[in-house]
């Protein structure tokens, strides 16, 4: 099992350093990043193999943990490829703060990354529009608390800053897509969507990288390739993290 497990990981690996290096040459590296998340997804459907007359499992597409190592060993890969000497650090904990993803240069912070799969439960920090249904709920009885989240996350940002004696604007987070939160008939455009994301963190709205500028997008389905409309983000991200 241990090797079956450790073979998973360093292909996760090979994957990572491959984007390292193509990003090195000027190859644009956001569209194989989408499509290395579906494939996450599609690996994790694979307990559903079993099913049969006698046997059934509800499908859960947990991919957090290999969507923060990918995103980690990208970086990993980048500063040996550069010769930047960082230290990535991957959920470890100082204080009582544990970020995704921190960046260290000579034993100073130079960046916190936390990585979402999903928008997931807390939609209402990044949409005006999910913020409003939630209040609407709660206010008829709903235990969801939309305020008291906004709360809790601003907090657990304000931890990083203290913890780690950096600014907001070292301060970023990782999102495929925008599924599961934008509705149809919503018209926010991405740049309302990263308005109101500055608005409730108080972090700069270029904080927030979008991989797809597609609002549908939903990388836990079938995907041709043709839908994936990749930004530039990331790519921006790294150029700004290799100045420093």
């Amino acid at each position: 099992m241990l090797s079956y497990k450790k073979l998973y990981y360093n292909n996760i690996d090979e994957m990572a350093k491959r984007i390292a290096n193509n990003f090195i040459a000027g190859d644009s590296i956001t569209e194989n990043i989408l499509k290395f998340v579906n494939e996450l997804y599609d690996s994790a459907k694979v307990g559903q193999s079993f099913k049969s007359s006698y046997f059934e499992t509800a499908y859960y597409a947990h991919i957090s943990s290999e969507l923060e190592s990918y995103i980690a060993r990208i970086f990993y890969h980048l500063s040996e490829l550069k010769g930047k000497k960082w230290k990535i650090l991957l959920r470890r904990q100082q204080g009582k703060t544990a970020p995704d993803l921190r960046i260290e240069k000579e034993g100073k912070t130079i960046a916190i990354i936390e990585v979402k799969a999903k928008v997931g439960w807390i939609q209402p920090f990044f949409s005006e529009q999910c913020y409003k249904v939630d209040k609407e709920r709660f206010e008829k009885g709903s235990s969801f608390d939309s305020d008291a989240l906004i709360r809790k996350s601003k907090q657990q940002l304000t931890k990083y800053s203290e913890t780690f004696a950096i600014t907001n604007d070292d301060i970023f987070l990782f999102l495929p897509a925008l599924a599961l939160m934008h509705r149809k008939k919503y018209n926010t455009t991405l740049e309302e969507y990263r308005s109101y994301f500055s608005q409730t963190s108080g972090f700069p709205e270029e904080n927030l990288f979008l991989l797809s500028e597609n609002k549908s997008l939903d990388l836990s389905l079938v995907i041709e390739g043709k839908e994936l409309f990749p930004t530039r983000d990331f790519e921006k991200l790294l150029d700004k993290l290799l100045k420093k």
